[in-house]
Formats: structure tokens, sequence, C-alpha cells
């Protein structure tokens, strides 16, 4: 006769249901498996944050600049406090862009009448973002004429990304 011990009992949560799969053959001494499904129905909360995040999941490439400048703010925000001085760095080196431009058309003139109206358009987004934030790290996040022209940056650079992606 073979030797087989009783299955414990498992405490289970009011509302649940459990499915007990029996051991494979073979398997002296594993214990069982229990799985246990909730029957409860998801709140409304849990429903519209999974609708939410299954949306900017499938869309996170169309929305990503938006996202870059979500994270831009929160960045500056916590530079500003942490350390004020960066003012000294970001303040600099937000004259790069027109300088990499100014670079370009001494080096290879014919790659900017390629496209002059893009490294135009990237080079003064890049130079108004890289002042924004040497102003916000100066002047700190609640700065209302910030917050709105942090706002302008970002929906016309997400503006741009939606056309630019459509078009190719």
């Amino acid at each position: 006769m073979a030797r087989r011990s009783r299955p414990r009992t498992v405490q289970v949560p009011p509302g649940a249901t459990t499915v007990r799969i029996p051991t494979q053959r073979g398997t002296k001494n594993a214990p069982p498996v229990f799985v246990v499904v909730s029957e409860s129905r998801p709140t409304l909360s849990s429903r519209i944050a999974r609708a939410v995040g299954g949306w900017a999941w499938r869309h996170r490439a169309a929305w990503a600049p938006t996202a870059y400048a979500v994270l831009a703010y929160i960045l500056t925000t916590v530079i500003h406090l942490i350390a004020p001085w960066m003012v000294y760095v970001l303040t600099p080196a937000a004259f790069v862009p027109l300088l990499s431009l100014w670079w370009i058309q001494a080096k290879d003139p014919e790659r900017i009448r390629e496209r002059p109206g893009c490294f135009l358009t990237a080079a003064a987004l890049a130079w108004l973002a890289l002042l924004w934030a040497a102003a916000l790290v100066h002047y700190g996040p609640l700065t209302v004429p910030l917050a709105w022209s942090w706002a302008g940056l970002a929906l016309t650079v997400q503006a741009l990304w939606l056309v630019v992606r459509r078009s190719k």
C-alpha cells in the first residue's frame, strides 16, 4: 500500500476559490501546489489605472517627449533643491546647441542646406530647453512663468514629434 500523506488545510480568504493541482508522479516528498484565485471584481480605480497604463504602454513611443519633459521638470526641481550652484554649469551649456549649429555650418555647409529648418528648429528648442533648465534651477519650480514656458516647450516638442513621426 502506498504511503500518502493527508493534504494540509490551507486558510483561504473569504471570497476566494482554491484549486488543488495534484503532484506529479515520481515526486515523493513534494508539497501539494495550491492556486488561490480571487473572485472579487477589481475596483473602479484599479480598472481605470489598468486602462490608462495599457494605453500609455501601447503609445509609449508617440508620447516620449512628454515623458522626457516631465522627467526634466522633476530632475531640475531636485537639482534646485540639492545643488543650486548647477545654474553656473547650465547657463554656459545652453549655448552648446547654437555653437554646434555654427560648427556644422563652418565645417560642412552642404549638410545645413539639405534641411535648414530641421537643424535650426532642433538647435533653437535645445537652446530654449537648457535656458529653461538653468532658470528653473536658479528661481525654483514654483515660478509661474517658468511652469508655463515648460508647458509651452513640452507641447511644441510633442507636436513636432508627432508631425515628424507621421511624415516618415
